[in-house]
């Protein structure tokens, strides 16, 4: 299990680079990554996408990247020799035919049309030191989202057990329930018995609609199941169950609402609303599991 909650931080340094890396998350239906880098970095954003969407599946993520090139700048650039060439010829030609000069013809080459560029060597550069450590980045990341998750499974198995416990009374109660009503009923009629005549299998007839009515065995069973199978899945060394466990919360939840409806116990009514209340702390603090 893993939290959507995570923060790691990174700084690298050598002869070359500057590098400041961070990392936050909270907790998102969907995977939504925000990057803010230098726009040197620009052409590794699909990368770094990729990358990250390989590690995590949901949060809302904050990555931001500082860098710094420490190399001799002039060693950073070149122009294209031929394609300069060609230019000037042009502009030479233009100004020999329409018989005027240009201010600065190499101000002008160099604005309109992009001679000079970055070294290609210097791309794959970047490409090597920024992704691998990224690599360690969102390792740390990865350890910080396990042990928030790992503290939230405990406090959950905490929580599911209570529920449990709560439940067996509820099975307890559940075998009274009828017998209570019966008793009840029939001291009722006791002291009507001089005023009105009713025939014995009214009563039966009562009793046996009651009995239906107030039901819970289905409930109960299916309860059991439900959180049978939560429990599997707290357990399990799956890491990304913050859905599964969303939708089988709402099955607890809808049972114990049918629970507490169709039963007029109010020892069993109470039991339901204390379970409720447990399922909804679950609820609350499972909007952060990935």
């Amino acid at each position: 299990m893993r939290s959507m909650t995570g923060y790691s931080k990174l700084t690298y340094q050598s002869e070359d680079f500057v590098i400041d890396m961070e990392i936050k998350s909270v907790n998102n239906k969907n995977l939504n990554l925000k990057i803010k880098m230098p726009s040197a970095l620009n052409f590794l954003e699909t990368k770094i996408r990729t990358k990250v969407g390989e590690e995590v599946s949901r949060g809302s993520i904050d990555l931001k990247i500082d860098f710094e090139d420490r190399r001799d700048i002039d060693n950073l650039f070149e122009y294209d020799e031929k394609i300069c060439e060609a230019y000037l010829k042009v502009l030479n030609q233009m100004e020999e035919k329409l018989n005027d000069k240009f201010t600065n013809k190499m101000d002008y080459l160099i604005r309109n049309f992009n001679v000079i560029k970055r070294k290609e060597n210097d791309t794959n550069d970047y490409e090597e030191v920024i992704l691998s450590n990224l690599e360690k980045l969102l390792e740390e990341f990865l350890v910080f989202k396990n042990t928030e998750g790992n503290r939230l499974k405990e406090y959950f198995l905490e929580r599911l057990d209570f529920i449990k416990e709560r439940v067996e009374i509820i099975k307890l109660h559940k075998a009274k329930v009828v017998d209570i009503y019966k008793e009840k009923l029939l001291k009722r009629l006791e002291t009507i018995r001089e005023e009105v005549t009713f025939k014995e299998e009214d009563i039966l007839k009562e009793i046996l609609l009651f009995t239906d009515r107030s039901d819970i065995s289905e409930e109960i069973s299916r309860l059991d199941s439900h959180l049978k199978q939560l429990e599997i899945e707290l357990k399990s060394d799956e890491k990304i169950v913050g859905k599964k466990i969303d939708f089988i919360l709402q099955e607890i939840f809808r049972e114990l609402n049918t629970t507490g409806v169709k039963c007029s116990s109010y020892e069993i009514s109470k039991i339901v609303v204390e379970c409720k209340n447990e399922i909804e702390k679950i609820r609350e603090q499972a909007m952060n599991i990935e």
